[in-house]
This record gives C-alpha cells, sequence and structure tokens, in this order.
C-alpha cells in the first residue's frame, strides 16, 4: 500500500494538466470565433475542479489496492 500510496500522486496532477491542456486546444479557439475573446475561467472552479480529480484520483488507485491486498490475505 505504500508503494501505492507514492504512486499515485503524480498521476493525478498528470491528469489535471492533460485534461485541461485538451480542453483549452478546443475552447479557446471556438470562444476566439465566436465571441473574440479567450474563455474566462473562475479560479475557484478550476481549483474545486483539480481538488476532486485529486480525491477521485487517490480514491480510484487505493480502493481497488486495498481491496485486492484484503482478498489476497483472506485467501490466502
Amino acid at each position: 500500500m505504500r508503494m501505492i500510496r507514492w504512486e499515485a500522486p503524480p498521476v493525478a496532477p498528470a491528469g489535471i494538466v492533460l485534461g485541461t491542456a485538451i480542453a483549452l486546444a478546443m475552447l479557446v479557439p471556438m470562444m476566439k470565433r465566436s465571441t473574440g475573446q479567450g474563455p474566462y475561467i473562475p479560479p475557484l472552479l478550476c481549483g474545486s475542479f483539480a481538488g476532486a480529480v485529486v480525491m477521485l484520483g487517490l480514491t480510484a488507485v487505493t480502493d481497488p489496492a486495498r481491496a485486492a491486498l484484503r482478498r489476497e490475505t483472506l485467501e490466502g
């Protein structure tokens, strides 16, 4: 579990950066073409999404690992 806890935190920021880059790559040209301005992204909203992604990422990694290790100890 210690190894999983060390591996999980870099995955969430990588997902945040990659997801943000993809969204901005699509959103910026669309907004520039339709309104002539870039998109406004409220910092609090962006931060809350990032926090949710980190929490979901950690949960998605640690819960299955914990269940697999528990099953291994019960069977073995």
